[in-house]
Formats: structure tokens, C-alpha cells, sequence
């Protein structure tokens, strides 16, 4: 069972913000560093400026984005841009594009092992990105943006609670840059909270997105519980012990899964795409459209359908996993063939995995090779996290992406001063994915 709870949400004062769509941001990992540059011009209140600080030619370890961060958050604070909710809340939150509608809840979630089976992970992590992640949370002592879960109620109950009735408060209304209508309001009515709590206590949460800041938010109870003394509370007692975390329904019609496709700008030494194509027609073969297991297409070439050959050895993939293409190439192509892992290929530059198809089209036009993929059914993922596997990192996207900046969870920062290199742990130049 997972344990969720209300909280009272830090957000922008509507009295001294009244431009929601200037100040919210993407989630840190999709932000270019045009974008990121271009948020910090948006606004002086613009969240970026905490969840992705700009890194200075001067900065230390006493003086950096981390450092920066705290600051500019006890800044807003203190001049009231960022007020607490006066009560603890969870909070509705819906996403609408295309004609769809993705609907959820934002709570505290109290963090638990994966071992307890209670909170599920579908991929792998990177160490980069939890020591940057890890860095900020013990710079500023708040959760900036929620991760993203999954739970399975087929009857639909929060929604028919929450979406299927109007409002007790005016929504907080916004669009995106990618043009996504959100609305998104505070719920504190006892009964709903107490329906919502019982609804959720019996249903485990599927990460779907935020992998990296929830084993963030893991170290991070761990070493704020230390540095407070207070390793023998219970737990679940503790605001450490939580984080924040949006709920969406695997049975909503909006919940859309999209692929992430793998492109290739360069090769390792000694292969070229074509040397690729004839080492893999020992495992593939083209086929029909129909019947297509994956695409390539290399520069402005055709897109060509493969499938897997009969013979094809899948003896060193877990059977679960079988059905999907990314497991599949990443098992026969990349370690098979050119023996490295996705993620070798990816640090060094050969790989991108990329979601936005005009992005893929552009690659191509550089001559790119491209592993066009399919997106994995949400049902799929629920029976591979569930059998207690993993997916191939980047199986999955979803959208809409979850702003930052609707609602902060603060614990509150720690006493030392955030400046001392032995508060922080972590050297500035710890990285992000």
C-alpha cells in the first residue's frame, strides 16, 4: 500500500504574481540551455532559477547554483512571492492538449524501498543526475517538482470525485509553451481527502517519470535524518520522509505513452551504418509494415520495417521484456553487436534518444541513423514493473510533461550554512541527464 498524505504547499503569491505563465517551468531534464536561458529572462520569479540555476565563471563551492538557489527561494519567501497554503491540501491537477485530458492528484508521498514492492520503478538510473539532484534538495530543503506516478483504478473513482463536479475554488489556469492548458486547484475538504487517502491505500505507485529525484529524495531523508538526530524516529513521521508526487490513473483515456526514438549522429570506431545493417541481418529482416518490429532509416534514405528473424537468439533477454523493441535492440544491436550498453553509446555522444519526431527529421537531414521505435502500451509497463523488472532506459514518455512551479514541498532548510562544502557534499559540477 502506498501512504499519501495533504500538505501545505508552498506557492507563488497571486497578489505579487499575477503572470503564472512567466514564472512556471518545464522539469529540469527537458530544459535546453536556450530554454534555460531564455526562463531566467522570462522572469526574476521564474522557478528555473531554482530547479536549473545558471552556472556563473566565477562560482566555488561556496558560491554556486546550488548555493543560489537557497537563497533565491528564502528571498521569495521571506518577501511573500512564495507563500505556504494555510492548511494542508492534495491537489487536482488536470492537463488538456489534442483533445485529450490527463487528470490527477499531487500529495506527499511517504518514500519507501523498492523491496517493499510498494513503490515501483520501471527503469535504471544514472549517478550524475542524483548528485546534482541531491545537491539542490540539500541546498534549498524543498521538493521543487513533483515525480510522476502511476496507480490502477479501472472504476475511476478520483476522477468522478475531483473532475466530474465543479470546483470548490477557482481553478489556477495556465498554458505551457507547448500551447498544454492546466488547471490545477487546492482540495481540503475533509471527506475528499479521506476518499482520496482510502482510494490510494491500496494500490501500489509506478514511477513513471522522476526516477532520479525520487532516489534523491531517499538520500535525502537519510542524511537530513542524520544531520537532525533523528535516525530513531518512526517512520513516517518525519516531513523528510516524504516527497511530492503527482497520481494519474493507468485506466485514463488521457494517460498517453509516446516512444523515445534512438539516434545515432556518429558510430563507434570502425563501423559505419552500413557495416551495421549487414551485422544485424544475421538477428532482422525486412518486413512489412504490419509486421515491423522497429524502423531505420538512415540520412534521407527510406524507412525500412524489421523484423526479428526465426533463428534470432533471445536466450539473454528476460521473456517479459521480449515484446519490446528497445530491449530488443538494445540486447542484439548495441551490446550484441557493437558491445556497448545504450547508455556507453549515449555518453559518448554516438547515441541520442530523442522524443520530438521533427527533432529525429532534422537529424536526418545531418545524415543521422535512426532507430525509429514504438511506444510501449501502459498496460505493458504495469506487468513488467509488477514481475519485477525493469525497461531499458528511455522506453517511455510521457505526455504532457508536469510543471514546475504550481506547488513546492518545503521541509525547511537546515541550520548550517548552505555555503560550507561539507553541508552541500557535492562538488558544483555535478551534472544533470
Amino acid at each position: 500500500m502506498v501512504h499519501i498524505r495533504p500538505f501545505p504547499g508552498l506557492r507563488y503569491n497571486p497578489q505579487q504574481v499575477t503572470d503564472m505563465e512567466a514564472v512556471v517551468a518545464p522539469p529540469y531534464d527537458v530544459i535546453s540551455a536556450a530554454e534555460q536561458q531564455a526562463l531566467h529572462e522570462k522572469s526574476p520569479y521564474n522557478v528555473v532559477r531554482l530547479i536549473l540555476g545558471l552556472k556563473q565563471p566565477s562560482d566555488s563551492e561556496s558560491q554556486n547554483v546550488y548555493t543560489r538557489a537557497h537563497e533565491t527561494l528564502e528571498a521569495w519567501r521571506e518577501a511573500g512571492v512564495l507563500t505556504a497554503e494555510s492548511q494542508p491540501a492534495f491537489y487536482a491537477y488536470s492537463q488538456q492538449w489534442d483533445g485529450l485530458e490527463r487528470r490527477g492528484i499531487i500529495a506527499a508521498m511517504q518514500l519507501e524501498d523498492y523491496e517493499s514492492g510498494q513503490v515501483l520503478p520501471h527503469e535504471y538510473t544514472l549517478g550524475g543526475p542524483k548528485a546534482d539532484r541531491l545537491a539542490l534538495m540539500k541546498a534549498t530543503g524543498t521538493v521543487l517538482s513533483p515525480i510522476f506516478c502511476l496507480y490502477h483504478d479501472p472504476e475511476k473513482r478520483l476522477e468522478a470525485m475531483l473532475f466530474e463536479v465543479p470546483p470548490a475554488v477557482k481553478p489556477l489556469e495556465v498554458y505551457d509553451h507547448d500551447r498544454v492548458f492546466h488547471r490545477f486547484w487546492p482540495v481540503i475538504d475533509a471527506q475528499q481527502v479521506d476518499a482520496i487517502q482510502t482510494l490510494l491505500a491500496d494500490k501500489a505507485a509506478l514511477i513513471a517519470d522522476g526516477h532520479h529525484r525520487y532516489e534523491t529524495a531517499v538520500a535525502y531523508s537519510q542524511w537530513r535524518r542524520e544531520q537532525d538526530g533523528q535516525q530513531g524516529a518512526p517512520k513516517g513521521s518525519l516531513p523528510c520522509d516524504y516527497t511530492m508526487a503527482f497520481f494519474t490513473n493507468m485506466a485514463d483515456e488521457g494517460l498517453k505513452v509516446y516512444p523515445t526514438h534512438r539516434v545515432f549522429d556518429s558510430l563507434p570506431q570502425g563501423w559505419t551504418a552500413e557495416s551495421l545493417l549487414q551485422a544485424m541481418a544475421e538477428s532482422f529482416e525486412p518486413v512489412s509494415e504490419e509486421k515491423a518490429l522497429f524502423w531505420v532509416q538512415h540520412g534521407t534514405g527510406p524507412k525500412q520495417a524489421f523484423g526479428l528473424k526465426a533463428s534470432a537468439d533471445l536466450s539473454g533477454i528476460p521473456e517479459a521484456l521480449r515484446p519490446l523493441d528497445v530491449a530488443i535492440l538494445d540486447a542484439l544491436v548495441f551490446q550484441g553487436i557493437l558491445k556497448q550498453a545504450a547508455n556507453e553509446l549515449k555518453q559518448q555522444g554516438h547515441l541520442h534518444f530523442v522524443r520530438d519526431e521533427q527533432e529525429v527529421l532534422d537529424s536526418l537531414k545531418q545524415g543521422a541513423l535512426v532507430f525509429w521505435v514504438h511506444a510501449p502500451d501502459v498496460d505493458e509497463v504495469r506487468r513488467i514493473c509488477e514481475s519485477g523488472l525493469r525497461m531499458p532506459q528511455k522506453s517511455t514518455y510521457f505526455y504532457p510533461k508536469l510543471l514546475s512551479g504550481l506547488v513546492m514541498y518545503y521541509y525547511g532548510t537546515h541550520p548550517l550554512a548552505p555555503g560550507q562544502a561539507s553541508w552541500l557534499q557535492s562538488k558544483t559540477g555535478a551534472g544533470r541527464a
